[in-house]
């Protein structure tokens, strides 16, 4: 994630007690957001009136912004405020301050009432440029911004046969990908399978062999034959390839069950290159593994299942097929590729301790989504565990909860079978994410 940018803008009023303290407060507020790595862009005046406002939206629309902090300095109309939340429509932080003579705070409350109605989310903060808490949350709010406005121009490729066919809908989509954009503003490619294989045909073994040695310092131990690596590496040029083609920021490619191995290695491979594929045609959980990767301004996500639950120790066995990044066990010399078919292959990964992470699951349709934000821990797997698995990913989620009652609850609240775990405590921000796209947060951890 780069670094957040938000538009700061006082708003006052004439006839209203305060109005001399905007530019001190201005000023000191903006100071407050640099320190913790928020670029200000200040309005070139205070909005006095609907002309300032006016003019000072043009100002923000040249930025790029990626939210907007509206100092409320001190009691202000409506129809205002409005100019600002119509023309600019970016999450929106009011900042009310402690002067009781201004009804600051009751004017956020007010605004915020006629918002609601509106179903537009905001947030809000109170205090002076000195309160730690009101400059953290507008900082979370202006990555929540930041990432929300990726999304929406990302394109993700689908990728895997579709045969025309229709009940009483579109013909070469569902309706679920139209739902689905236009909730989050996400672009869905349609890609072939057949483009990437035959593209991948057309590189020769000397250009594979030569791909595999640049990769050889960052690939496990391999347990799959010669012809499966060579066939391995033309995979991950061809896609390489197709996502510089298309202009792809993620792909979900078809794997199970008639393309097993394929996508694999390309995956994880990858996926310590920044770049998702995900390897069961999963949309929603690639969009959300998109959301994290950029929360964390890098590094890789794992994707899951509960394959066994421990209440004993409070230890779900998250497993997959395998296709996980490498970086995310303990040394390299732990990952192990296998052979998976004729010419396929499955990483296999004990993924290592971590002392936090973020757990996120989606699910939904028809515009409507839950999305599971949750945090938990990463204890060690012994290899005998590992192998007992069927060497693939294999990840001890342990749970706040007994185990078998974190299951319980996320079938009560019918969450995919799908868990993505990420290192690193980012709840707090997927959950401002979810407020802003208008998605309901799920908890069931804790």
């Amino acid at each position: 994630m780069n670094q957040p940018k938000i538009g700061l803008v006082g708003v006052t009023c004439e006839y209203e007690s305060g109005g001399q303290r905007a530019e001190e407060l201005l000023k000191d507020i903006g100071n407050a957001l640099c320190r913790k790595n928020v670029e200000v862009v200040h309005a070139d005046k205070v909005a006095w009136n609907s002309a300032d406002a006016v003019e000072i939206c043009s100002q923000f629309k040249k930025e790029n912004l990626d939210a907007l902090v509206i100092v409320e300095v001190t009691w202000i109309m409506d129809s205002m405020q409005y100019i600002f939340i119509n023309e600019l429509n970016l999450p929106t932080v009011f900042w009310a301050v402690p002067y009781t003579e201004t009804f600051s705070i009751g004017c956020v409350q007010h605004f915020g009432a006629i918002l609601k109605a509106q179903g537009i989310e905001y947030e809000y903060v109170y205090g002076l440029p000195d309160n730690v808490e009101a400059v953290e949350k507008v900082k979370v709010v202006a990555e929540a911004g930041q990432i929300i406005k990726a999304v929406k121009g990302m394109r993700l490729a689908l990728v895997g046969p579709r045969q025309t066919w229709r009940v009483a809908g579109p013909q070469d989509m569902s309706n679920e990908e139209w739902e689905f954009s236009r909730k989050l503003g996400v672009t869905l490619i349609h890609i072939e399978m057949t483009e990437v294989l035959s593209l991948a045909e057309k590189f020769s073994d000397k250009e594979a062999e030569a791909a595999l040695k640049c990769l050889s310092k960052r690939t496990g131990i391999i347990k799959a034959d010669d012809t499966a690596m060579k066939y391995m590496a033309k995979v991950y040029m061809a896609t390489k390839e197709i996502a510089g083609k298309y202009s792809l920021d993620a792909m979900a490619a078809e794997c199970y069950p008639m393309f097993s191995g394929v996508m694999n290695l390309t995956s994880s491979w990858l996926a310590d290159e920044g770049f998702i594929v995900d390897t069961e045609g999963d949309i929603g959980h690639t969009v959300v593994m998109y959301m994290l990767n950029r929360a964390a301004k890098g590094g890789a996500c794992a994707l899951g299942e509960v394959g066994s639950i421990d209440d004993e120790k409070n230890i779900l066995a998250l497993a997959h097929e395998g296709s996980t990044a490498h970086s995310l066990a303990e040394s390299i010399d732990k990952v192990q590729i296998s052979q998976s078919g004729e010419k396929g292959t499955f990483v296999g990964v004990p993924v290592k301790p971590m002392d936090i992470v973020t757990i996120s699951s989606i699910v939904g349709s028809k515009g409507y989504y839950k999305l599971l934000v949750e945090n938990a821990d990463v204890v060690q797997a012994t290899r005998e565990e590992w192998v007992k698995g069927g060497e693939k990913l294999l990840i001890k989620l342990h749970v706040a909860d007994k185990a078998s009652t974190a299951v319980e609850k996320l079938m009560e609240k019918g969450m995919d079978h799908h868990l993505i775990v990420k290192e690193g405590d980012y709840v707090q921000l997927m959950m401002t994410i979810c407020k802003f796209l208008g998605m309901e947060i799920v908890r069931v951890f804790s």
